[in-house]
């Protein structure tokens, strides 16, 4: 069936929309009110928010919007795609008519403050030393809390030139400790510029160079799709956006195609998307991101991963696991039916698998796991993995550049990266320290790619332990027919399986690959430095 799409109307399953309108101006007034009892959406102040498309518990359904463009007034979001099956959402592009962050031009900088020109399109006022950004129906006073992005592009190419966390007024409040180094700042009115004072960076910091401030939480995202199968994104364009751009969790099945983040003239800030470009928690099944560009975000590129948890008390064949992550939407990550595996202690020593046959959510950091048989004598602290939770990936034909990130390869599935263009590393990492991210690689091929500028690499950066029966965390790592601009294309460590082969040096220079505690590496056209460091390190490359 198809339909006439309007702002308001319930969305029914089995149904095709169709727009008419060349722009859709989305106010509180327009949108359904949704509660996140799950307690995904990363809301600090309330769990109820206000959404334009709202599909729960739909199946086949199309929202086609035939290029027309949403612009969203205030704190919205603008698609929830909720425990749906057969979703293609196509031809769209989103905008915030206030963008959610805050860009200005340095015409000034000094070892003691640095002088800006704000962006018309990002409004501020001064109060207590800082910026309150505002928009319609909101303002930001927190900018003097835990510490945000401050980060600087190059104005004519879009290039990222530095990553930042700062705070910015008085009193400085920090609810909770963070391992990063957070810069103080105080910002003060001079005629139509703002004086940033304090711990300028100036290695990063020039004239002529656009900062831009992302100052909003991530509670809400320009798409979000959750516990849902078969969703399909197709021409979808973002303009400013919140939060990340696509966000999915829980979701069996994802084709991304023809997403774009870019400039042009329709681009009302330097950057186009205030953190990841694409986040994906606990994806099962295919994951399929082609002819797309990934640019302007101000955090990952792509981030596809799911959690470990840790044992928190074993009775029986109850366990009880831990959140061990900063981030509280991964206590609701796992689900019933997910196959888990076992580690001693931090490492990928494996001890034991289950089936989980029921969960219980204690607390927001604490779940109750009824296993499919009693469970062994495991330590409190032995990571968790959801084995289940582990897609497989096909990225091609895509562009990634113009930010200061990486793209973040996180899985166990086949994943499959070919005919690429990238400024931006990809990062084969691993997490048991702060966002404890999984899983590991065990099937990577990256073919056929150009990796541009001194940025551009393999990074491989395992943050789980070593043991002598365990030693390595990614496992096959093909790395074929690529052409780099750098001469040591791959750094890394604790990585085994490793086939370099048919790489080039876009200058003809010889290249050299870095490699600490590996195993294997079939490599050609290149030399390998090994390096060898004690085994109760992790790898710090």
């Amino acid at each position: 069936m198809k339909k006439e799409f309007l702002i308001g109307q319930p969305l029914e399953s089995n149904t095709e929309y169709f727009a008419t309108e060349k722009e859709y101006h989305v106010y509180e007034k327009n949108t359904v009110e949704v509660y996140d009892s799950r307690n995904i959406q990363r809301a600090h102040d309330t769990k109820n928010y206000r959404v334009f498309c709202h599909l729960e518990g739909k199946k086949n359904v199309t929202l086609d919007f035939c290029g027309a463009t949403i612009v969203i007034h205030g704190k919205i979001q603008p698609f929830l795609i909720d425990t749906c099956k057969n979703v293609t959402v196509k031809n769209c592009n989103v905008t915030y008519a206030r963008p959610p962050f805050t860009e200005a031009l340095i015409t000034e900088v000094t070892p003691e403050y640095a002088r800006l020109r704000l962006n018309e399109n990002c409004p501020c006022r001064l109060e207590n030393g800082k910026l309150i950004p505002y928009g319609e129906n909101w303002e930001n006073q927190k900018l003097n809390y835990n510490g945000m992005f401050y980060q600087v592009f190059d104005r004519k190419t879009r290039v990222g030139c530095g990553i930042h966390l700062g705070v910015m007024g008085s009193p400085v409040i920090m609810e909770s400790e963070r391992p990063f180094h957070i810069r103080k700042f105080t910002a003060e009115a001079e005629g139509e510029d703002i004086l940033l004072r304090g711990d300028i960076p100036t290695e990063s910091f020039e004239v002529g160079r656009v900062l831009i401030i992302a100052h909003e939480d991530r509670s809400l995202s320009s798409l979000f799709a959750v516990d849902s199968k078969n969703i399909r994104i197709e021409n979808y364009r973002i303009l400013s956006g919140r939060g990340m751009g696509i966000y999915t969790y829980r979701v069996e099945n994802i084709t991304v195609d023809g997403f774009k983040l870019t400039y042009d003239e329709k681009s009302p800030c330097t950057v186009a998307n205030a953190a990841d470009a694409l986040h994906s928690f606990g994806t099962s099944g295919k994951f399929e991101i082609q002819n797309s560009i990934f640019e302007g975000m101000i955090d990952d590129a792509i981030n596809i991963h799911s959690n470990f948890k840790t044992v928190a008390k074993i009775d029986g064949n109850v366990l009880y696991a831990d959140c061990a992550s900063c981030e509280p939407e991964a206590n609701g990550l796992y689900r019933v039916g997910d196959v888990i595996a076992v580690y001693r202690g931090k490492t990928m020593e494996e001890s034991a698998r289950y089936t989980i046959t029921d969960i219980e959510i204690m607390t927001p950091t604490l779940c109750k796991f009824i296993l499919d048989r009693p469970a062994e004598k495991h330590a409190e602290g032995d990571l968790i993995e959801s084995i289940t939770a582990n897609c497989d990936v096909l990225i091609e034909n895509c562009i990634f550049g113009k930010a200061n990130s990486h793209l973040r390869l996180q899985s166990r599935g086949k994943f499959v990266i070919r005919n690429c263009e990238t400024e931006l590393p990809f990062l084969l990492s691993g997490d048991a320290s702060y966002w404890f991210e999984s899983g590991p690689l065990t099937d990577l091929t990256v073919e056929n790619c150009r990796f541009i500028g001194d940025r551009a690499k393999i990074s491989i950066k395992s943050e789980v332990f070593p043991t002598e029966s365990e030693p390595y965390y990614h496992k096959n790592l093909k790395i074929l027919n690529n052409t780099f601009d750098i001469d040591v294309p791959m750094k890394g460590g604790y990585a085994d399986g490793i086939v370099f082969k048919g790489n080039k040096n876009s200058a003809g220079k010889p290249m050299t690959l870095i490699l600490t505690n590996c195993g294997d590496a079939d490599t050609d056209n290149c030399t390998v430095e090994r390096l060898t460091v004690a085994k109760d390190k992790l790898n710090a490359n």
